[in-house]
C-alpha cells in the first residue's frame, strides 16, 4: 500500500512538472499559419540539440501570456519543410524569426536565456506590428 502511494505521488509530481514546463501543449510545426493575419514567431529547432531545446523550453514558459497576440511555430530542421524555411531566413538551431501579419519578416533573433529579456523582446516586437 505504501509503495502504491509513493509511486502515485512521484507520478503526480512528474506530471505537474511536465505540464508547468509546457510539455502538455506542444508548439505546432504548421508553417501554413504564416501570413494569415496574425504575427508569427518561428523557432528553428533541431531535435536532440541542447540549444534548440533550451530555446523551445523558454518559449513554452511564456507562450500562454502571448498566444492571443502571437502564433508560436517550430521549423523542425529534421524535416524538408523546416530545413527549407530555416534556409530561407538563414536561421540556425535556436534562432527565431518574427513575421508580420502578412508574412513579411520583421527580424531574426536569438531566444534570450533571461525570461524578462524574452518578454521585453516579445513586447517590443508586438508593439511594432500592432
Amino acid at each position: 500500500m505504501v509503495k502504491t502511494i509513493a509511486v502515485t505521488a512521484v507520478a503526480l509530481v512528474a506530471l505537474g512538472y511536465l505540464l508547468t514546463m509546457g510539455v502538455g501543449k506542444p508548439i505546432s510545426t504548421d508553417l501554413s499559419v504564416i501570413g494569415q493575419g496574425k504575427p508569427v514567431l518561428v523557432l528553428a529547432y533541431e531535435n536532440f540539440s541542447p540549444t534548440g531545446g533550451d530555446a523551445l523550453n523558454r518559449l513554452r514558459q511564456v507562450r500562454s501570456d502571448y498566444e492571443s497576440r502571437l502564433v508560436f511555430v517550430v521549423a523542425d530542421l529534421g524535416t524538408p519543410q523546416g530545413r527549407a524555411f530555416a534556409n530561407r531566413y538563414q536561421l540556425v538551431d535556436g534562432q527565431a524569426v518574427f513575421l508580420k501579419q502578412d508574412g513579411q519578416p520583421l527580424r531574426v533573433t536569438s531566444i534570450p536565456a533571461d525570461e524578462r529579456e524574452l518578454r521585453s523582446r516579445l513586447e517590443s516586437t508586438l508593439a511594432a506590428v500592432e
